[in-house]
């Protein structure tokens, strides 16, 4: 971690509220990397426990632990965006509490033509309590991106370029001409696809130690 002053607000972030795991990088501090996972479920003040308009809910490992009563991202495809609030909070409450963030945000998508729903469920001032103390949090999103891009920066880009992005419930293709994208292609299917298909291949050969249960996916 920066020297960051008692009294800085504001802070430059990132965030991808990925289908398998969201990612928050806010300038300072380290990457906050959880399992897209909310309970409801009643528990202390964990990381990642969040109570905001009168709901209280538990993001990320604490979320998975507190037992088979939870949402993931990745059980519906409006969930990236529905869900971003909620776990923007969530990740929030894992990093050292704060009384006051304003997020100068930037934010990954993997399909950009929901980019204006977005940042309508992001933007805003909130009053939230993280992890059992109380903060103000206004999110002020400069930018949403494509997923997979993030990659690019900072590279010396070939005339021609083809990015495929395996995600956990999406694979992104993306084509880029002279350094500028020209096809980006989300298909409805990732890894965790995958993992169910060589859970089923593999019953007759290894029963009991892999299977296609979406908990068990998670601890292997």
């Amino acid at each position: 971690m920066t020297n960051i002053h008692a009294l800085q607000k504001i802070f430059p972030a990132g965030f991808d509220n990925g289908y398998g795991s969201l990612k928050l990088l806010v300038d300072g501090f380290e990457v906050v990397r959880v399992p897209s996972y909310i309970s409801t479920a009643d528990m202390e003040d964990v990381p990642g426990r969040v109570e905001f308009n009168g709901t209280a809910y538990t993001v990320g490992e604490s979320a998975f632990r507190a037992g088979d009563h939870f949402e993931r991202n990745t059980d519906s495809n409006e969930n990236k965006v529905k869900n971003a609030l909620t776990t923007l909070l969530g990740a929030l409450a894992h990093l050292p509490h704060r009384k006051a963030w304003h997020l100068k945000l930037v934010v990954s998508l993997h399909d950009v033509a929901l980019a204006k729903d977005l940042t309508q469920v992001l933007n805003g001032e909130y009053q939230a309590t993280l992890a059992g103390k109380p903060s103000e949090v206004k999110v002020e999103v400069l930018k949403v991106v494509p997923e997979g891009m993030g990659a690019l920066f900072g590279q010396a880009l070939p005339k021609k370029l083809t990015v495929i992005d395996f995600g956990n419930g999406t694979t992104l293709y993306s084509r880029y001409t002279q350094g500028k994208r020209e096809v980006h292609t989300p298909y409805p299917v990732g890894v965790e696809v995958l993992i169910d298909e060589i859970a089923q291949k593999m019953k007759h050969l290894n029963p009991g130690f892999l299977t296609s249960s979406k908990k068990s996916i998670y601890m292997t």
